[in-house]
């Protein structure tokens, strides 16, 4: 699966279109699992559609099975 983080604010999702300035990433390894990351304001788009975060390094998404360690946010 072709997943894309934001630059801006580290958001990820495997919808390109919802990030205002996304990044192709390789595997999950790439962006979950590494430790607590510092997010940046979060895009727009994605802040009203966020539904998960990775307990472990506090990565936001739209889908669980996007991070290693998903807990929902709302």
């Amino acid at each position: 699966m072709k997943t894309y983080k934001c630059s801006s604010c580290g958001v990820i999702s495997d919808e390109r279109d919802h990030l205002c300035k996304p990044e192709k990433n390789a595997s999950r390894a790439d962006y979950c699992g590494s430790g607590p990351e510092k997010i940046s304001q979060m895009c727009d788009q994605m802040d009203q559609n966020l539904k998960y975060q990775c307990f472990t390094c506090g990565r936001p998404t739209d889908k669980p099975d996007l991070v290693c360690n998903p807990t929902p946010i709302r």
